[in-house]
């Protein structure tokens, strides 16, 4: 059985629908609680995919957070030995600055539902087949953003974050927009989140109207989740043998 090892920051940022697709695909999950002080392993070895989940840290805050320094060289040798990388919110962060990218604030936060822009190569990318249009709807919550690393790919947009998702060599995945959300983790992360709405840079954003929309788009982002992981873990797994 395949096995992947997940990196959790906070407790409350799990594998939401990516769980059960794991589940189904007979995918065993390793989780890695770094919020908890559990280690780093030591090397990518014995695991089959690596994946990063989300956090509200910035990825160069290792005084405050020294796991980040850790699981930053994990994946940096991950990735390096050719192991699949999934990296979501936070998670896409540390694959940009594992490959030497800077991260850093974006001129505003972004929370909520938001239409995202495929680039040509997103089109054509093997983690985006199966999804309709070009145009799709995801949720975010991040306020910081990323420069694209040498080497990558970049897959979607937007108007506020240019890179919002990339890929490299085929195996790492790095998406900023969270696409594992289920509607109890969305009320969750705005009871969890309240602060956020009173920051300068999340002006303009309606905690009511992200409530009111998860009927219209939920549905919507769990196709679109689906379609991106059977791309990224059958044809990642497939890259990595290569």
């Amino acid at each position: 059985m395949k096995k992947a090892l997940v990196f959790r920051h906070v407790s409350h940022e799990g594998l939401g629908t990516l769980e059960s697709f794991l589940k189904r695909s007979k995918i065993a999950i390793e989780y890695c609680d770094l919020f908890s002080n559990q280690p780093v392993p030591k090397s990518s070895a014995g695991y089959d995919f690596i994946i990063s989940m989300g956090g509200p840290m910035n990825v160069d805050e290792t005084d405050r957070f020294p796991f980040l320094l850790a699981e930053r060289k994990f994946i940096s040798e991950a990735i390096q030995s050719g192991k699949p990388v999934l990296g979501i919110c936070l998670g896409a962060q540390m694959i940009a600055r594992a490959l030497g990218a800077s991260v850093y604030l974006g001129t505003q936060k972004e929370i909520g539902w938001y239409s995202i822009q495929l680039t040509e190569a997103g089109q054509k990318d093997h983690a985006f087949q199966g999804i309709t249009g070009s145009h799709p709807t995801v949720f975010q919550w991040h306020g910081d953003t990323f420069d694209l690393p040498y080497g990558a790919m970049l897959l979607a947009s937007s108007d506020l974050f240019p890179h919002q998702a990339f890929q490299f060599k085929g195996i790492a995945y790095a998406f900023q927009f969270h696409i594992e959300m289920t509607r109890e983790m969305i009320l969750d992360w705005l009871t969890k989140g309240e602060k956020e709405f009173k920051s300068k840079r999340a002006a303009g954003i309606s905690k009511d109207e992200i409530i009111r929309d998860i009927e219209k788009y939920q549905p919507l982002l769990h196709r679109f989740a689906d379609a991106v992981f059977q791309g990224f873990f059958l044809q990642s797994a497939v890259n990595s043998n290569h």
